[in-house]
């Protein structure tokens, strides 16, 4: 039975479903992409396949920084095994926090002066979106249980209910503490 409605790539991709690599980028050099991503945003490896982004997010790290000064990025941080913390070194720190902003907020942020000098690239050093999909897909949303104007909405009425995780507020005029807040994490 059809529907009448073409299926496109663009959708699928956007709603979850497992991405096929970008052309030129063999599977395995993006699942190791995701599995360094693991350390780096705290997310595991289900959550940040679900974006959808996986893909697109190493070819923009390769085409930011090159694929050698990539290459020498993952394999610092696997010396550290996978410890973030432990990288040494400004560009490989600045690598770490680029790649870590570009999953929570899908833009790929300008590296600090000297590691853009030191990667000799010709590119300007900007920040810029992803792909129309990275704001949508941003790893922030789902620290806070938010969800992204605009988009993947929550449902009608959701916003008269806390979010997960948020303690519950006493009604106006309940029990107050000594300090003068209310229980539960009243303002």
């Amino acid at each position: 039975m059809t529907t009448g409605v073409p299926l496109t790539a663009s959708p699928l991709m956007s709603a979850g479903l497992p991405e096929a690599p970008l052309p030129g980028l063999p599977a395995a050099d993006v699942e190791q992409f995701v599995a360094l991503s693991v350390a780096l945003t705290g997310f595991d490896t289900f959550e940040l396949r679900g974006t959808g982004m996986a893909a697109r997010y190493l070819h923009a790290v390769v085409e930011e920084v090159g694929e050698q000064a990539y290459r020498d990025f993952r394999a610092a941080l696997e010396e550290v095994g996978l410890d973030p913390e432990r990288l040494q070194g400004e560009a490989d720190q600045d690598l770490a926090r680029a790649i870590a902003h570009l999953w929570y907020l899908g833009v790929w942020p300008p590296l600090a002066a000297a590691v853009h000098a030191e990667l000799r690239r010709q590119g300007a050093n900007t920040a810029f979106t992803v792909a129309p999909e990275a704001y949508v897909e941003g790893l922030v949303w789902r620290t806070f249980h938010g969800h992204p104007q605009g988009a993947k909405a929550p449902g009608f009425g959701t916003w008269a209910t806390p979010p997960p995780g948020e303690p519950e507020l006493p009604p106006p005029g309940g029990p107050v503490r000594r300090d003068g807040r209310q229980p539960g994490g009243g303002r």
